[in-house]
């Protein structure tokens, strides 16, 4: 076997990525270092380094080190010392990279100031970001790339300052200052006006690629037009229809996850590709256009286009990029039908990358190729050798910092480990691969598409294959106590990482919650599991007072049902003449997730059902399953807690002050025609019956400037609006409609924020009472979860879908009036609403049953 003799081959050497995601780090030199051999060494170190030859630079880097200490040229020995620290970034060792960026900056701050003192400042500031970055530190890095954009500043250095204020801006949204972010990315936008073109062009490529990583897809489309528009050098032009390229791709994606067409978006991507390849031979183009074709399963056309690519790749000179191309080719190739000697190929390709990063004494790179080629082995069958292989890959991370290579390697054991029935083994290595994951949460927000890296495909399976793991078969036994809380665990973990990857930035300052205050909730989470051969719903239910006492059940479906009966059911519900269909669809989820503890709940007291929802799950309102004679609603309240630690449970500390307002009359705002709700004033008035209000905004008053006035009186622990509005995972296509214009995702976040009494006391309770969640988008609901989360609003209470305008004003009428009862909570205030709906004639759950309460339920 060939493979068998390529692996045999690079074991008897005794074999015992992606690029920076920051813009424009690049080894620096100055004419003012004026040494003949300092200086020529320092420049030899750039050319090794350009050649990605890290290691060769660095041992140049040191003598020219030496030389400037000698000759007692302390500038010369802090622009050294800067691109010490690159050098040692790029190869992982971060302890070194520190020590050289910090003697760097002291040499620095103690030399004379000039502009050229300012310049290198600025560069070894923007160095010291980026090594904070990779660390995770942000807040950090923001202040050091602030301090840099000043440095710059004195040494005149235009570009230089955007480049630092683009890094700026993408740790502002990593952080969550997504408004910040945004505001600053203009700020730049309307200072390279008056630049000459070129350089123009260069920045707005930049602020398009940053737009992109944010998840501004519009925003960076625009960018990069602009910036093509007036570029004139075939490279930069070259670069920029890439970045279209990607950016395309990108809105390809989420049109896709979304189940909306995407195929314009995907064409022009590939156009991008082709036009940047033509440009200038372009190999990274031509290796996207190559991936997107697979990913288009346009498998005939990928096909022709694989032997000159591989080609290519061949002819590439020994560095870190040619090694990076080869990995990401043959991962996109393994996606292509498989034969032995496209076996063959991808791995001959491998081995030489291999070879040229133990050349380059380059480790994380030499980690990378091993670990690709164990993934070869894995798919191949060979679960031995390939084993072999991504050890040897871990080994190599052992003296060096690349989580973001590692976590990948880790869960590879565990799927091998898994394979070969080796459980423990299996469980310990995705146990490891999940806690390299949450070291790196920060990070994971600004992986760039072009770098083959996404939630869905990168980070979601190892969760999602680690609690079936846990919920696997084992000898005939059930889960143990231990294994159910880990699944718990893993799937709060789930629950956050989608939270922080939809609203692209971390949540910080989670508290743990250990005991829900509530003796009367259970919490329940139906967790789904699907394979090729079937399809299981997985329920884990916490009982109250029983924190230590876990109930299990599943049930098993057939394959590729699951998801089918849910959408159907979503769909339906949005149909009034459905009814039948309906209750067809909440008879079936009540048999898989309700009906296997119906034991247990008869047993206990409880009251109150807390759901910890999965995909699909999501787009359904649990109130409305059936179990043949009543509603779920009729038995006990019910809510959705995307993640306990993000809302922190717990009884409301006072009665609510209501910031309430909308839109009642007809509007067309970009096109889009809004129909009149009539009964707005109707649901103002009878609210007021029950809880304190502000003054009304309502249709004209109803306007951005007036709901943040009105909001940053902080007098307000509840915001009812009563307009249209959509929720999905798209940010562009979530919004709620004020008077003549419409209050953007970003812009939403912001107000609330506002109404925070100096962010010590968060927002009760947001009520939208006329919005709906984008259909057959899974995700969508996760949009409410997020906005709440992103604000520190403790509930959220939604209409679904299009709601009917006299029995949706009868609902909130009603809810207010019980939750002003004490000891009333959220959620039976909910329930008694809608079963006040249902004795007042309203029995069809298209009507009663379009309400989610999300978050905070007592």
């Amino acid at each position: 076997m060939m493979l068998r003799s390529i692996l045999i081959f690079l074991l008897s050497l005794m074999l015992a990525i992606g690029a920076p995601a920051i813009a424009n780090f690049t080894p620096v030199t100055a004419t003012t270092v004026r040494s003949n051999s300092a200086q020529s060494l320092l420049q030899q170190g750039i050319t090794l380094y350009d050649r990605e030859q890290f290691s060769e630079a660095i041992a140049l880097w040191q003598q020219a080190n030496q030389n400037f200490i000698a000759e007692q040229n302390p500038l010369g020995q802090a622009l050294t010392l800067s691109n010490l620290s690159l050098a040692y970034q790029q190869l992982g060792q971060l302890e070194l990279a520190q020590t050289s960026i910090e003697a760097s900056l002291k040499l620095l701050s103690e030399a004379t100031p000039t502009s050229d003192q300012a310049e290198i400042y600025a560069k070894a500031l923007n160095t010291q970001g980026k090594l904070y970055w990779l660390q995770n530190q942000l807040e950090a890095a923001l202040t050091a790339w602030q301090t840099a954009a000043q440095a710059y500043a004195q040494a005149g250095n235009q570009e230089g300052i955007a480049i630092a204020q683009i890094n700026q801006a993408r740790a502002l949204q990593a952080l969550g200052f997504t408004r910040q972010s945004a505001d600053l990315l203009q700020q730049i936008y309307q200072q390279i006006q008056q630049q000459p073109n070129e350089l123009k062009a260069i920045v707005l490529r930049n602020l398009g690629s940053v737009l992109r990583q944010i998840g501004d897809l519009d925003g960076s489309r625009d960018r990069l037009k602009e910036s093509l528009a007036i570029a004139t050098n075939p490279a930069n032009r070259s670069l920029i229809s890439l970045e279209l390229g990607n950016t395309e791709w990108a809105t390809g994606d989420r049109l896709l996850a979304i189940g909306r067409p995407a195929a314009e978006h995907l064409q022009a991507a590939l156009n991008y590709y082709q036009q940047a390849h033509d440009l200038d031979g372009s190999l990274p183009a031509q290796l996207n256009r190559f991936s997107l074709l697979i990913a288009m399963q346009q498998t005939e056309t990928a096909l022709r286009q694989l032997p000159i690519l591989e080609q290519n790749i061949q002819q590439l000179p020994t560095g870190r990029t040619a090694i990076y191309t080869a990995i990401h080719f043959t991962e996109s190739w393994m996606k292509l039908t498989q034969s032995h000697d496209s076996d063959l190929g991808i791995a001959q390709l491998l081995a030489t990358a291999i070879q040229q990063a133990k050349t380059l004494n380059d480790l994380r790179a030499e980690s990378y190729a091993l670990g690709q080629l164990g993934s070869l082995y894995e798919k191949t069958g060979q679960w031995t050798d390939a084993q072999t292989l991504t050890e040897q890959a871990l080994l190599k991370m052992e003296t060096i910092q690349a989580p973001e290579i590692r976590y990948r390697w880790e869960w590879q054991l565990g799927r091998l480990a898994q394979k070969e029935n080796q459980r423990e083994d299996a469980i310990a290595s995705y146990q490891a691969a999940i806690a390299t994951l949450r070291s790196i949460r920060a990070d994971l927000l600004s992986v760039n598409p072009d770098v083959q890296f996404s939630f869905r495909d990168n980070v979601e399976p190892v969760y999602r294959e680690f609690i079936a793991l846990l919920l696997s078969d084992n000898s005939g036994q059930s889960p143990s106590q231990t294994q159910l809380q880990q699944a718990i665990q893993t799937v709060d973990g789930l629950q956050l990482a989608e939270l922080e990857n939809y609203l692209g930035c971390t949540l910080a300052n989670l508290e743990q919650v250990s005991e829900i205050q509530d003796n009367k909730a259970a919490i329940i989470y139906p967790i789904l599991l699907q394979n090729d051969s079937d399809d299981r719903i997985a329920i884990i239910a916490q009982f109250p007072n029983q924190p230590n006492q876990l109930i299990y059940a599943e049930t098993s479906i057939e394959a590729r049902s699951t998801e089918q009966t849910i959408r159907s059911l979503r769909e339906n519900l949005e149909i009034p003449s459905r009814t039948p269909e309906v209750l067809a669809g909440a008879k079936t989820l009540y048999s898989w997730i309700i009906k296997p503890l119906e034991a247990e709940l008869t047993q206990t007291s409880v009251e109150t059902l807390v759901f910890v929802l999965d995909g699909a799950l999501r787009n359904v309102p649990m109130s409305i399953l059936h179990d043949g004679d009543r509603y779920l609603i009729e038995s006990y309240a019910v809510a959705i807690a995307p993640r306990l630690e993000v809302f922190t449970p717990s009884p409301s500390p006072e009665a609510l002050r209501v910031s309430i307002g909308g839109v009642g009359i007809e509007q067309t705002i970009d096109e889009t025609e809004y129909p009149p709700i009539l009964k707005l004033q109707e649901e103002i008035d009878r609210i007021a019956r029950s809880v304190a209000i502000g003054t009304p905004l309502i249709n004209q008053a109803f306007t951005i400037e007036n709901i943040h006035q009105q909001l940053q009186t902080r007098e307000f622990s509840a915001i009812h609006w009563k307009t249209h509005g959509t929720f999905s995972s798209d940010p562009a296509e979530t919004y709620v409609v004020a008077y003549q214009e419409r209050i953007t995702a970003n812009t939403l976040s912001d107000l609330i924020q506002v109404s925070s009494r100096s962010g010590v006391r968060p927002l009760e309770l947001l009520v939208l009472s006329a919005c709906e969640t984008a259909s057959g988008d899974n995700r969508a609901v996760l949009g409410l979860a997020g906005l709440a989360a992103r604000t520190g609003t403790r509930s959220v209470l939604s209409t679904l879908w299009i709601a009917q305008d006299i029995p949706n004003t009868e609902f909130m009428a009603q809810f207010y009036q019980a939750l002003s009862q004490p000891g009333i909570t959220k959620a039976e205030a909910v329930r008694q609403a809608q079963l006040a709906l249902i004795q007042s004639g309203y029995t069809t759950p298209h009507i009663w049953g379009n309400y989610a309460l999300i978050g905070n339920w007592l």
